[in-house]
């Protein structure tokens, strides 16, 4: 009987460590409201410039709310932070695939967006987030590659107090 607690305790030590590597590195500090800084934002379009986010982490689930004057624009984005791909409606009326993961040590999260464009040609957007030490600055680093083509948008976010 003793065995099998021990093979437990071993199986789950060894899931939490090279499952899961943001428990084990210490998590960003990513949680609470975002404002963005167009003045050093790269390419960051006007459709966001006025838009805060919100963003909760509840286990493997990152959630992002899109704030207009304090109050929430939509429903939440839901980013499950496990490498795995799912279908979902990524705009109106534009389905495609999200992925999300820890990476760096639990310094960094990716998430990859593949849709298709009108023309049916792939779209693949990844978003690289990290959060300076001292959880004051979130930098979401935008790639976006279309036929053949790449384009890259920096946006500079400031924790709101």
């Amino acid at each position: 009987m003793r065995t099998k607690g021990r093979v437990a305790t071993w199986a789950i030590g060894l899931v939490s460590l090279f499952g899961f590597p943001a428990l084990h590195a210490g998590v960003m500090p990513i949680q609470g409201t975002w404002v963005l800084d167009s003045r050093n934002s790269k390419n960051a379009p006007d459709s966001i410039k006025n838009i805060d986010l919100r963003i909760m982490l509840k286990g493997r689930e990152l959630f992002t709310q899109r704030l207009f004057e304090g109050a929430p624009v939509g429903d939440p984005t839901v980013l499950v932070l496990d490498g795995v791909p799912r279908e979902r409606e990524i705009a109106k009326g534009t389905m495609g695939a999200m992925s999300g993961a820890w990476k760096a040590n639990g310094k960094l999260i990716e998430q990859v967006i593949k849709t298709r464009a009108a023309n049916l040609l792939e779209v693949v957007q990844t978003t690289n987030v990290t959060v300076t030490d001292d959880g004051e600055v979130m930098t979401r680093v935008q790639t976006t590659v279309q036929a053949g083509e790449r384009n890259e948008r920096v946006l500079i976010y400031r924790r709101k107090h």
